[in-house]
């Protein structure tokens, strides 16, 4: 039986790594332990804003991403215009297109889901909805997206 693909974003690999919120720290933590029933993907934007992140974070970060061995998605052109996309739609800011880069990659790349804890910019039903009906008129599908706690509830 295939596993199912999941483009984890920058957000909940810093959620595992951090102790607060604690809620939200278990719950990714819980869906990172999860590499046998899942297979991760991140993407090269996933690495350059872990990056940015403060030494400490960034090492327990480190160590997360080598546990769970995800897969590094390759940089693509059509990756780019899908975000400019996103963002000449409305679909998510100009101001965040890392973003639609992190949604592009998950659409372009066909995952089965893209988990992250933005919920202003990926996750709300408004952004859902909005990209949901873009990838309609692009001809692509959507990923089902959704926070870690939708994975790992069973």
């Amino acid at each position: 039986m295939r596993k199912a693909e999941v483009y984890v974003e920058t957000s909940v690999w810093g959620a595992a790594a951090e102790a607060e919120p604690a809620y939200f720290r278990r719950a990714a933590a819980k869906l990172i332990g999860m590499a046998a029933e899942y297979e991760f993907f991140i993407s090269p934007v996933v690495l350059e804003e872990i990056e940015k992140a403060p030494a400490d974070v960034r090492s327990a970060i480190g160590l997360l991403i080598s546990n769970a061995a995800p897969l590094v998605l390759e940089p693509a052109d059509e990756v780019e215009r899908l975000a400019d996309e996103y963002v000449g739609r409305d679909v998510i800011p100009a101001k965040f297109r890392n973003d639609a880069l992190h949604v592009a990659h998950a659409t372009f790349y066909a995952k089965d889901f893209l988990v992250s804890y933005n919920f202003k910019h990926i996750v709300g039903v408004k952004r859902r909805n909005l990209i949901r009906a873009a990838n309609v008129v692009l001809g692509y599908a959507t990923p089902e997206i959704v926070s870690p706690e939708e994975l790992v509830e069973e």
